[in-house]
């Protein structure tokens, strides 16, 4: 009897690692594809912003309103006068550049569970209404580093005109999940977020623009 205790305490064990160790290499897959995904999208943006300042490319589109992934608590907004750029059926408000942390990402127009795994997405507000706040996945070639940033540091997004909009960092905060009013309500010209692993919390940094 106490042999086959035994031997059911194995196998639930080796089930088990098992378990973890296919959820880990499943993340890292992940990660992997958003981190592919995120760099291709961003050569195409890249490559449209360029035509566009050039007189060359189609005239950027005006952003949708937001879709249903809103959730319910998050007051319905439609940012104004936002340009987008279409690559292969993705909406992009252009490109959010980190120099310190030697990110750039394209930034999908609006926000699902589905298009965080992709790259980061506008979450709410503007970048003319002063309120832009932008969310991303804590993969490391996406949010993963944000904690790292520090007062003073240099955040750049590129608009789908090929406007350049510059943030300087003011604030680290952790906000509990629940608090989307305290997110979108801030006060700060621009706010980037991602969760911390668990999602128990948000890292957010919050930034002003300068000229």
């Amino acid at each position: 009897m106490r042999k086959k205790i035994g031997i059911c305490c194995i196998t639930l064990g080796v089930a088990c690692l098992l378990g973890a160790v296919s959820i880990v290499l499943y993340n890292q897959w992940e990660e992997k594809n958003a981190e592919q995904f995120s760099m291709d999208l961003l050569e195409d943006v890249q490559v449209l912003i360029q035509e566009q300042q050039q007189g060359q490319g189609k005239p950027p589109e005006v952003e949708d309103p937001p879709t249903t992934d809103i959730p319910i608590d998050v007051p319905v907004q439609t940012a104004k006068e936002m340009a987008t750029i279409s690559v292969n059926g993705y909406k992009c408000l252009g490109v959010l550049s980190i120099p310190v942390l030697e990110i750039e990402l394209p930034v999908l127009t609006d926000w699902s569970y589905a298009k965080l795994k992709k790259a980061p997405c506008h979450y709410y507000g503007s970048y003319y209404e002063h309120d832009f706040v932008i969310a991303a996945h804590n993969y490391k070639s996406h949010f993963g580093r944000l904690s790292e940033l520090q007062p003073g540091d240099l955040v750049i997004f590129t608009d789908a005109k090929g406007e350049l909009h510059h943030y300087k960092v003011v604030i680290l905060e952790t906000l509990p999940k629940e608090a989307t009013k305290e997110m979108i309500a801030s006060g700060f010209d621009l706010s980037l977020y991602t969760c911390t692993p668990g999602g128990a919390s948000r890292i957010t940094v919050r930034c002003d623009a300068f000229n």
